[in-house]
């Protein structure tokens, strides 16, 4: 049942009124006056290639061929990341998946069609039919059912940006280089 005051509220990511854009503004500016923090040393560090420092590509180059480390090294590590990063979500959710674990109740609890969305766990009985073991989800308000919603881990800002990344090094490296 809705209430009134349901009615009422504005959309989620939509701004409420003036302070929240101005705290929204004050956030990006904040965030944007972190990462320039960090990247004015890297700067005057040379990682950019336009000063002479420690972190000057070039420097950086030359130290890892003194110590052994060749190009095939870096494209090794770049696709191990990369491969990392593509498959992380994959390889979790089919665990998760395979245990029983992220599975919710899905029978309906009224006429609206809401379900009840409890934990489930699962358990193997026999089918008295049948004679084969199948799986059975049982919730913790009593739902006895055939199958139950799984709920996957999606990749997120982070894990796309590094595969990106990852991809973008490999070429630099195979291609550039």
């Amino acid at each position: 049942m809705k209430t009134p005051e349901s009615n009422n509220s504005v959309a989620p990511g939509k701004l409420k009124s003036s302070q929240d854009f101005l705290r929204q503004r004050l956030t990006h500016f904040g965030l944007t006056m972190i990462v320039m923090g960090i990247c004015f040393p890297l700067y005057y560090l040379g990682l950019f290639g336009t000063v002479d420092g420690p972190l000057n590509p070039a420097r950086l180059g030359t130290s890892l061929a003194g110590i052994g480390i060749a190009k095939i090294h870096m494209l090794a590590l770049f696709i191990s990341l990369l491969i990392i990063a593509v498959t992380w979500n994959w390889i979790y959710n089919w665990v998760s998946l395979l245990k029983g674990s992220r599975l919710t109740c899905i029978k309906k609890v009224d006429n609206e069609g809401d379900v009840c969305g409890a934990l489930v766990s699962r358990k193997k009985v026999l089918n008295k039919k049948t004679g084969i073991v199948i799986p059975r989800y049982e919730c913790i308000n009593g739902h006895k059912l055939p199958e139950a919603h799984f709920h996957p881990v999606k990749k997120g800002t982070l894990g796309h940006t590094l595969w990106v990344i990852s991809l973008l090094f490999c070429v630099i490296i195979f291609f550039l280089s």
